[in-house]
């Protein structure tokens, strides 16, 4: 029996393997389905690394997460990114945000190199995107553990992020470019996808939900694209702005300071003209 005095029965519970040995689950407690899978995950990357591994790595999306052990296990992910719901500004949402903090202040971050649609982006500085100029370093970022996308609710309801999904996968590392350039190239490269109905919280436990794993390459490639673009336009665990306001922008580029730069280190003169 749970907090409230009422259990679904044990007849809603369900567990089955797919022709390709997917593995899903109806019923009660779901969560341990995707905290079995994932523990699994761990232990077979741990055994068996990919060729030039950085760890195992997991993206996901969730209304919220709040469960400690789906948080024990993501955080034990060498590279990581939970991206949830804006939270509210009330005495329980500030405590709800308390129970994640542990989690987010991890060392254990996504790179933002590994992604391309993430390069090329910083940032922002007092509102604004970054200028580069000439002498810049390009960003090297590492987006935070548990970062957080949408509208905080001030009344009427407003646009959430409401999936309940888990991509996992390996970061992995190369010493030459596409071009075969020496060059210092990281990647993910993802393996298993986990879809639900279940959010990440220790109540989902006692609700009726439905989760299953997958490995269909395109699946894996359509949630990995969605994935990226929520760190993308994600915010800090308890942000200022109410509203959708994305922490990291493209850099804009010194145009005027890029012409002088390429005068000045340009050859005199041009042979064609003698």
């Amino acid at each position: 029996m749970d907090a409230t005095g009422g259990e679904f029965p044990s007849g809603f519970d369900r567990e089955f393997v797919t022709r390709e040995g997917h593995r899903g689950y109806f019923g009660r407690n779901v969560l341990r389905g995707l905290v079995d899978g994932m523990e699994g995950f761990l232990e077979e990357k741990r055994r068996t690394p990919g060729f030039r591994s950085m760890g195992p790595a997991a993206l996901c999306g969730f209304l919220w997460l709040d469960d400690p052990e789906l948080a024990d296990c993501l955080g034990r992910f060498s590279n990581l990114c939970v991206v949830v719901s804006k939270q509210g500004r009330s005495e329980r949402d500030v405590a709800k945000l308390g129970k994640l903090k542990p989690l987010a202040d991890g060392d254990n971050g996504m790179l933002a190199s590994a992604f391309a649609e993430l390069t090329g982006l910083d940032w922002r500085e007092e509102g604004h995107a970054k200028v580069v100029g000439p002498g810049s370093p390009m960003p090297d970022l590492v987006i935070p553990p548990v970062r957080t996308i949408g509208f905080r609710r001030k009344g009427p309801m407003v646009p959430i992020l409401h999936t309940k999904i888990v991509l996992l996968g390996e970061m992995w590392w190369h010493d030459e470019d596409g071009l075969g350039g020496v060059a210092d190239v990281v990647g993910f490269r993802p393996e298993r996808l986990w879809v639900g109905s279940a959010n990440g919280t220790h109540r989902s436990r006692s609700s009726l939900e439905f989760g299953m794993w997958l490995d269909d390459p395109q699946a894996l490639k359509a949630a990995g694209a969605f994935l990226v673009q929520l760190m993308a336009h994600s915010e800090a665990l308890d942000p200022d702005s109410d509203v959708f306001e994305p922490e990291l922008l493209p850099v804009d580029f010194d145009d005027e300071a890029f012409a002088a730069y390429a005068a000045e280190f340009s050859p005199e003169g041009d042979e064609s003209d003698a």
